[in-house]
């Protein structure tokens, strides 16, 4: 008889057989990888969950970075249209005084870093004597419009 089996005998008790603690053993072994394959499913969507909440912080910083980019480049039209205004001169060769880039040509549209702006210029708006100047910038998807009046 092996020692493993003279081991297995002697935890017996008086009315167990030697094939019970067999049984016994591989059903503990069983519920051991069941319980294992469990927590790697739980480990597993623990990590999964992490990655796409990292995704989407990073889609949101992004879209927050394109939407400040956007509001810089239309006030900096803004900027540019009142100083033409303020020289007289029209120092970005669309012909207008008080107007960038309002030629309806996007590739000369001036550019502050990764963003680019127009800036529309109407007189007498909404009053005579007054100029109305609607900026738009714009970097990636994100748009966004500035409307000043100036007397």
């Amino acid at each position: 008889m092996s020692a493993v089996a003279e081991i297995s005998r002697r935890r017996c008790s008086a009315g167990d057989s030697i094939m019970t603690h067999v049984r016994k053993a591989s059903d503990r072994t069983g519920t051991v990888i069941v319980v294992f394959i469990v927590v790697l499913i739980m480990v597993e969507l623990i990590i999964v969950t992490m990655v796409t909440s990292a995704s989407r912080d990073h889609d949101l910083t992004v879209h927050r970075a394109f939407t400040v980019e956007a509001f810089y480049a239309a006030e900096a039209g803004v900027n540019m249209a009142v100083r033409e205004l303020m020289e007289d001169s029209d120092e970005d060769g669309d012909g207008t005084i008080g107007s960038i880039s309002d030629d309806s040509n996007d590739a000369n549209d001036p550019t502050l870093g990764n963003a680019r702006f127009l800036v529309t210029s109407t007189a007498d708006t909404p009053f005579p004597g007054q100029r109305t100047l609607t900026s738009q910038g714009r970097s990636g998807e994100t748009r966004r419009e500035m409307t000043n009046v100036i007397e």
